[in-house]
């Protein structure tokens, strides 16, 4: 599956907003609210809700575009690295937000170096793991596709 594709599949989709795990308002393909920015807005008529799966998908693109581009400014190696452990980097960034995924830092450090075996035990050691498993599973593929 693509990025995009894992992404819609991991945040389910929601025309209505509703409150996330953590019980922030979230709307369409897990986008928080107060997030949104003018231009995201503006492809829905200035509103959050409702939102098609038309638009949804419009505003995805558009975040991951710009989430992709301040990740590989942050990790300017990421480049040089398969498209399944750029993807899985991506996808990673927009569950946690671009700081949540520079928290992981030994993590980082192993994909880093190529040691992906290290860094899926990383993962299934983390607090991520023990909120979302089958998510981070899925990361951990990804790496290991790489």
């Amino acid at each position: 599956m693509s990025l995009i594709e894992n992404i819609k599949a991991h945040e389910g989709f929601s025309t209505r907003i509703y409150k996330d795990s953590v019980g922030k308002p979230t709307v369409g393909y897990g986008f928080l609210v107060a997030a949104l920015s003018p231009d995201e807005l503006k492809l829905n008529g200035g509103k959050a809700e409702p939102m098609s799966r038309e638009t949804a998908e419009k505003i995805l693109n558009l975040k991951v575009a710009k989430l992709q581009k301040r990740v590989f400014q942050c990790l300017p190696w990421l480049a040089s690295k398969p498209q399944s452990v750029q993807d899985t980097l991506i996808e990673m960034a927009y569950q946690l937000g671009l700081a949540g995924l520079m928290g992981f830092r030994h993590t980082l450090g192993c994909i880093e170096a190529g040691n992906y075996a290290q860094a899926a035990k990383n993962l299934r050691a983390s607090l991520l793991y023990r909120q979302t498993p089958k998510r981070v599973e899925n990361y951990i593929r990804g790496l290991r596709d790489g």
